[in-house]
């Protein structure tokens, strides 16, 4: 990846999920809520806890998501080479993954990763989203492949090229089966990281 990291042209990991905007009115009215460009059906968490589509759903007060604590770094995502920072990197993916399977009780993101990351902010807005109107998945359908360094592993940022793959995957609101889905996708993206204190953070993640 042979370019300047901007923040200003980080595309979110949210759109990574495959969340664009399905048929209907139910669309995110947050302001904070990215527009996603990747094509398909998919999901539309409202604000207030209502969907179109098949099935009936009976609301519950809403709730807003209280990150829990990340789950422990494995060994091998703590290691300064190529394999720890690909290991890393799925690690970081498994718990996004996980914040949209109970996002009531979405991991906090910000504990692997750098305060300031955009993509990292975007996600974890939208686990609250998805708490206060009762989404969420069954599957993650999350899946990192060809992951390599496109850096040296000593450089203050390092960035590693690889293709993110999402399985369509349907969405509930309040424990019922709807009509709306998570998109399948297949991405190439890129992703920089950082090495803080002998550990790995997520600084953000940009499509290629």
């Amino acid at each position: 990846m042979n370019k300047t990291w901007g923040r200003h042209a980080a595309v979110l990991c949210i759109a990574a999920f495959g969340l664009t905007g399905c048929g209907g009115d139910d669309k995110p009215t947050s302001s904070s809520t990215p527009t996603p460009t990747t094509s398909g059906s998919a999901a539309s968490p409202s604000s207030s806890g209502s969907a179109s589509g098949s099935g009936s759903a009976s609301p519950s007060p809403s709730v807003s998501a209280s990150p829990s604590a990340t789950a422990s770094v494995p060994a091998a995502a703590k290691a300064r080479t190529e394999a720890g920072a690909i290991a890393f990197l799925n690690f970081y993916f498994d718990q996004a993954g996980k914040g949209l399977l109970e996002p009531r009780k979405a991991p906090d993101l910000f504990a692997i990763a750098d305060k300031d990351c955009i993509a990292c902010k975007k996600t974890q807005d939208l686990f609250a989203e998805y708490a206060k109107g009762g989404w969420s998945m069954r599957q993650s359908g999350i899946r990192i492949e060809n992951a390599a360094l496109a850096t040296e592993i000593t450089a203050p940022s390092v960035l590693l090229n690889f293709t993110f793959v999402q399985t369509e995957q349907p969405l509930y609101q309040y424990g019922q089966k709807t009509s709306h889905k998570i998109s399948a996708s297949n991405t190439k993206k890129g992703a920089a990281l950082k090495w803080v204190n002998g550990a790995w953070q997520m600084y953000d993640i940009e499509n290629l």
